[in-house]
């Protein structure tokens, strides 16, 4: 089921849902996920998984070296948290992840699967001019030809979302597609008990 979003404040989803929360670098998502969910991790039952956030916990004692050289640690170190927390967790969960990486949103689903997670994609359609400025407002400027991957293969991800969001995450039931205006207009992301 594909919804494109026109005016929302809500979206809601079964309680036991994992939400997959997609887009470009720069698009929005940690911003959004920072505004409903102001403390990450455990929020309100919800469950918040947010590479960003784990990131600025780095920061302080790998912020001495270039970001390049510990990077692959961090991905790496944020997938086994999200594949952990996805058989740990019982409740409702949100995870942030570009979705332009095939073998990253075939492990999700494989792991949703196992864990008899239903699950849900949020995707933020920004074009990359915007997502590039966002990039440069937060500090952290993705490399230009990791960024020119994701915008070429962004476009395809929202077509297979469209036609089938399956496709793009592996189980998936829903893709409800939001622009980054419509993102700012989100108020909640709800969880039926």
């Amino acid at each position: 089921m594909l919804g494109i979003a026109h005016r929302v404040q809500e979206l809601q989803y079964p309680a036991q849902a994992l939400v997959v929360l997609a887009g470009i670098p720069g698009a929005g998502k940690t911003t959004l996920l920072r505004r409903l969910y102001p403390v990450g991790g455990e929020y309100d039952g919800v469950r918040v998984v947010d590479s960003e956030r784990l990131r600025a916990r780095w920061m302080p004692v790998l912020g001495v070296l270039p970001y390049a050289w510990w990077r692959p640690l961090l991905h790496l170190t944020y997938y086994v948290l999200v594949l952990t927390a996805m058989g740990r967790h019982k409740g409702p969960m949100v995870v942030h992840d570009c979705a332009t990486r095939p073998w990253v949103r075939q492990v999700i689903g494989w792991r949703a699967k196992r864990a008899g997670l239903p699950v849900h994609l949020v995707l933020l359609d920004v074009p990359g001019d915007v997502a590039r400025d966002g990039q440069w407002t937060r500090g952290r400027v993705v490399r230009a030809g990791s960024m020119a991957t994701h915008c070429r293969r962004w476009p395809d991800l929202l077509e297979q979302a469209t036609a089938n969001p399956g496709r793009v995450v592996p189980g998936a039931a829903s893709a409800t597609i939001l622009t980054r205006g419509q993102a700012n207009q989100l108020t909640r992301i709800a969880f039926d008990d």
